[in-house]
């Protein structure tokens, strides 16, 4: 028993200042590093046989025990860590007292964190009766921790060698900003069509190719979309001179497709802001009109946020761009079909437009005054209606130059075809969408124009009937025989469908009288040739012959044409229009030897056997017309038919004319490959 006292006189002593006993007790804070911190709850006191063993197992203690065993030679030092209100260390419960303070805050931090460690000699447990101490987790936790905290981060700055310095490896851009930067999706159109131009348009002598032309840039303004290469955290890096030219290119391609849909979304976003929610348009028009006149815009404006979101995305990871083509491959797949709805009502929309302008006054005032706003850079009003077919054509060009600089073989190429062959896709349904959409338009009117009169009423309006092609000629009239010395014709105007033929002749302006018609596959033509063409007269004739017309009877027509350049499509239209020989004015080309021309100017067709022209695109010719008309086939997608001469210039340069092709060739190559996988996984 006096043993038992005389010890607890020693831990009384040892407390400075001693606890008022008449304060209520509270529990002993204690510092634990395998738990969270937390409080817990005041263990209680062990039974008295484990602390009479532990007392006589231990030597006796020291006059001032301490809190923290004192480190042992050659011991561990350990990190400390932020000490919790209450828990154990290793196992042990810690006490602090008032004078627990933190060590000076001169004492060097390798000096403090030395305090505690893990291999510790355990210290004798105090009596059972001691009256536990204050609870200093409240004025001691917020120094002590605050304190350990900066022990722990001095220890990393110091054990983690410190790295050298490094470029940044990702682009960190501020992407809205860049979007405010960049400039309406117009005007981004313009510049790439005149930059194409500029580098088809390569004068006779000069053997430069794509790449001598890619490499002379236009020089940077402020109506130009940024360039990858000018990008400061690419500027800084040092990478240009790391990577070749042709990779440079690559990520060129990949990383305009980035900057043309912030473009394209800026301008989306003026049409919606300014024009379709503006309340001034609003009032002028009624709601079927408004629908039919900005479709699915709002929908469209979505998709290209969420596409433009994941280009960024790919974009920040690195400052080398690995690729981008399996998002566009996604997008078209899962997003783009939008496209499909909005295009399949251009056709209604132009005709909504063009009425409004003319009938309604009040909605032709609104839209000028908005169009004269800075806003919208005063472009006009139809040029943001268009920019979705725009922009569905403008990807698949982006993919093709992509796929041009990408290695063959290569995983690359194969996502890089993947999502050509889906964005075509969407193209020709687009396009197919607009033809049926057009076609239906197209014998609506013409059925409203016919009249059949004496003869028995045909319907026009068929599912699968489309106009071919139509026009006035002269017919020889039938009191006039083909060796009378004088000839004598009359008009008429022919409708030719793929699967009838009308003959009528104009009443009026917009009225047509049926005077005979006949199934398309009962109609024969033939070319008027030789010494009897010259001498009677009939240099541009062609003989048609009705096997059976509406009464049953075989009947010849013979008609001609305006221009040599009528006659030959008159004839081509026909499947069997004779083997007879081209005039020598028009000239006829070899498929491996055909010139190119380049388009620099919008054509749209006004024939069904015409071809409707973007500008940059090419195309083979075919045949030439002394008219200037040209026969031809695109060279991105095959097309056929005619156009003007005027709106295309040729392509002089054998370089160049090279070129294109080599690179058609490297399209139709991947796009040949990927059709064969899928057809070989999806099996016969």
């Amino acid at each position: 028993e006096d043993e038992e006292e005389e010890e607890e006189d020693i831990y009384e002593t040892s407390l400075d200042p001693a606890p008022n006993l008449e304060q209520e007790a509270k529990p002993i804070p204690i510092i634990c590093v395998t738990k969270p911190p937390r409080r817990s709850q005041e263990k209680p006191a062990l039974p008295s046989s484990s602390s009479s063993s532990v007392e006589q197992e231990d030597p006796p203690p020291p006059a001032v025990p301490p809190r923290v065993p004192l480190l042992p030679t050659g011991a561990r030092q350990l990190r400390p860590t932020s000490v919790p209100a209450g828990g154990r260390l290793c196992g042990l419960p810690v006490s602090l007292g008032p004078n627990d303070r933190p060590p000076n805050k001169t004492t060097p931090p390798l000096a403090r964190k030395t305090q505690i460690y893990h291999h510790c000699r355990q210290p004798p447990l105090p009596p059972t009766h001691r009256m536990p101490p204050r609870d200093l987790s409240q004025d001691a936790d917020d120094e002590i921790g605050s304190d350990w905290e900066k022990v722990e981060h001095d220890e990393e700055e110091e054990e983690q060698p410190r790295p050298p310095p490094t470029l940044p490896r990702t682009m960190s851009i501020d992407w809205e900003k860049r979007l405010q930067e960049e400039p309406f999706y117009q005007t981004y159109r313009a510049t790439v069509i005149s930059k194409e131009i500029r580098r088809q348009t390569v004068c006779r002598n000069i053997s430069k190719t794509s790449q001598d032309f890619s490499a002379e840039r236009l020089s940077m303004g402020p109506n130009q979309s940024s360039l990858w290469q000018d990008m400061p955290s690419v500027r800084d890096s040092g990478m240009l001179g790391q990577v070749t030219p042709e990779e440079c290119k690559r990520q060129e391609s990949m990383f305009e497709v980035l900057t043309s849909e912030a473009s394209y979304l800026r301008s989306l976003r003026v049409l919606t802001s300014h024009f379709m929610e503006s309340r001034e348009l609003d009032e002028t028009l009624i709601i079927r009109e408004k629908k039919t006149l900005f479709s699915n815009i709002q929908k469209v404006s979505e998709i290209s946020e969420r596409f433009l979101k994941d280009l960024e995305e790919e974009v920040d990871r690195s400052l080398l761009i690995n690729d981008i083509c399996h998002i566009i491959h996604y997008h078209a797949q899962h997003n783009f079909n939008v496209y499909i709805d909005y295009v399949r009502n251009q056709i209604y929309q132009e005709k909504t437009y063009s009425a409004l302008m003319q009938k309604n006054s009040q909605f032709a005032t609104v839209i000028a005054r908005l169009q004269e706003s800075p806003q919208c850079q005063r472009l006009p009003f139809m040029s943001f209606l268009l920019l979705p077919f725009q922009r569905i054509t403008r990807i698949k060009m982006l993919i093709e130059n992509i796929l041009k600089r990408t290695e063959e073989g290569t995983e690359k190429e194969r996502t890089a075809s993947k999502a050509l062959a889906s964005v075509s896709k969407i193209i020709e349904e687009c396009n197919s969408e607009v033809g049926k959409m057009k076609q239906t338009e197209e014998l609506i009117h013409i059925a409203q124009t016919l009249e059949f009169d004496k003869l028995k009423a045909v319907p026009i309006i068929c599912k699968n009937r489309y106009l071919e092609k139509r026009g006035e000629l002269q017919e020889l009239v039938r009191g006039s025989t083909l060796f009378s010395l004088r000839l004598r014709f009359s008009p008429v105007y022919l409708f030719l469908f793929n699967d009838l033929m009308l003959i009528t002749s104009k009443k009026s302006a917009e009225r047509y009288v049926v005077i005979d018609h006949a199934h398309r596959s009962l109609v024969q033509a033939q070319q008027y040739t030789g010494d009897l063409a010259t001498t009677q007269g009939l240099e541009l004739c062609f003989s048609l012959t009705l096997l059976e017309n509406h009464q049953g009877k075989m009947m010849e027509h013979v008609f001609k044409a305006p221009t040599q350049s009528d006659l030959d499509r008159w004839m081509a239209v026909f499947p069997n229009p004779g083997e007879a020989e081209k005039p020598e004015e028009e000239t006829v080309y070899e498929d491996w030897d055909c010139p190119q021309v380049q388009c620099i100017e919008q054509y749209v067709a006004q024939q069904a056997d015409e071809l409707s022209l973007e500008p940059t695109d090419i195309v083979n010719i075919l045949r030439k017309t002394n008219e200037g008309w040209y026969e031809g086939s695109t060279l991105s997608d095959g097309r056929k038919g005619w156009f003007p001469g005027k709106v295309v210039l040729e392509i002089t340069n054998e370089h160049v004319r090279r070129r294109n092709l080599r690179e058609r060739f490297r399209v139709m190559q991947a796009a040949t490959q990927i059709t064969t996988t899928l057809k070989s996984k999806t099996g016969p």
